[in-house]
């Protein structure tokens, strides 16, 4: 997932192009990613004794991680790390952009830095967007809130990876009392935790989640489409009170409801958690414990 948030960011900055962006994107999945570069990146090794590795590697018939373990370089357990790194996406990220030639890894990890001060993170809070765990994505994303908001936004976002699109991300949620969307759909559970959760969005952006969960090319947002949407919510509630219920919270879940026209929406608070999926923004909203009132905006179409 992070290697979609920091290619954006990459891109709103003007450090590379759509099109860059777009080959980086097609290529990172083919590209073999180097443990010498992990190795370097991690703090295992230097860039100096990664290239007295990977010279030996060229000249004999041995693999770098037991050439650098022989070397004395790493130990064992931390070649064993560099080997887990080495399926994270946002390795093969940084492996398809080195090989573009237009940045080194160097070079990376000052954007890296640059963008860390920027969104105001901790090195802690790097390390789980870096590592891929959609859970403690949405713990930085999501955080000082109710565990519950935190469980029901990461089933939300893991079925989403799952069911609609596998390049979805995520960017930081925020709360608010008020906010008006095109159209919304949405669940409402009752029992120790009262919850209202759901998607929106302006425009067509629900068209595609629409259409992929139905198996069902719709032509606009309309209640069938929502009606969709409204399936796959009712879907992540149920997996949401699975989960409550082993812990001893029983929710009950109620019909869902569909809001075809501009609608506007009222708590005393809610959060709202943008999701990004193949360009379009889509709100994921979450109210707990909070009367969610849901209104046709003045002027609603």
């Amino acid at each position: 997932m992070f290697d979609k948030i920091f290619g954006e960011y990459l891109l709103k900055k003007g450090k590379l192009t759509k099109e860059e962006l777009d080959n980086i994107y097609a290529d990172m999945m083919h590209e073999f990613v180097k443990l010498g570069m992990i190795a370097v990146r991690e703090g295992f090794m230097t860039a100096e004794q990664a290239d007295e590795v990977n010279a030996l590697q060229a000249s004999t018939d041995c693999r770098f991680g037991d050439l650098a373990v022989e070397k004395g370089y790493i130990t064992p357990a931390e070649l064993n790390s560099i080997l887990r790194i080495q399926g994270n996406y946002f390795y093969h990220f940084l492996q398809a952009t080195i090989n573009t030639g237009k940045y080194t890894l160097e070079q990376l990890d000052e954007e890296l830095q640059e963008y860390q001060k920027e969104e105001g993170l901790s090195n802690s809070e790097m390390d789980s967007l870096i590592s891929g765990d959609v859970t403690r994505v949405v713990d930085v994303y999501l955080p000082n809130q109710d565990q519950m908001y935190g469980r029901l936004c990461s089933i939300a976002v893991k079925t989403f990876l799952r069911l609609i699109d596998s390049n979805v991300y995520i960017r930081r949620a925020f709360k608010c009392s008020h906010l008006e969307v095109d159209r919304f759909a949405c669940q409402r559970t009752y029992g120790m935790n009262n919850t209202a959760s759901g998607f929106a969005g302006d425009g067509d952006a629900l068209l595609d989640m629409a259409s992929t969960f139905a198996k069902e090319e719709f032509e606009q947002v309309d209640l069938d489409a929502l009606d969709s949407v409204a399936e796959f919510t009712n879907c992540v509630n149920g997996l949401f009170t699975t989960e409550t219920y082993s812990m001893g919270v029983e929710l009950e879940m109620l019909p869902p409801e569909l809001y075809d026209k501009r609608v506007d929406i009222n708590a005393a608070e809610f959060y709202v958690v943008p999701m990004i999926s193949k360009g379009k923004t889509i709100y994921f909203i979450i109210a707990m414990d909070s009367a969610l009132l849901v209104n046709e905006a003045e002027g609603g179409v």
